[in-house]
């Protein structure tokens, strides 16, 4: 097999791969949450912290029965910090008819909200 067959071979593998991790079937539409209750906010929050690999999650003041994306606050400041170059991360909320994702705005990576009802923006 000579260098370019490997390469392709290789690259079709691993687009293969990426795309299966996040099919679900099903165009994908912008959508806001059904409910802001505590319990929704904190399953949100749970999933949030394990996309951003942070325990403590702060979210922006977007009301998500009405905004189709939200925003993930940088951490405070330390305590030897003046200013920071830290910036929120944008996550967009989706869905596929069955279930609801949040997609982060720079890198596309999609995050499933189990038990997490959303619905559709007109």
């Amino acid at each position: 097999m000579n260098l370019q067959a490997t390469f392709t071979a290789f690259f079709a593998a691993t687009l293969g791969l990426g795309t299966a991790a996040c099919q679900t079937g099903g165009e994908r539409v912008p959508a806001t949450l059904t409910s802001p209750d505590e319990a929704t906010l904190a399953s949100v929050k749970e999933v949030l912290s394990d996309a951003l690999g942070r325990a403590r999650i702060r979210l922006g003041p977007e009301d998500l029965t009405a905004s189709t994306s939200l925003s993930v606050l940088p951490p405070p400041l330390g305590p030897n910090e003046t200013r920071s170059p830290a910036v929120p991360t944008h996550f967009d909320i989706v869905t596929n008819g069955s279930a609801c994702f949040l997609v982060r705005q720079e890198t596309g990576e999609s995050y499933r909200l189990d038990g997490i009802s959303c619905q559709p923006v007109p």
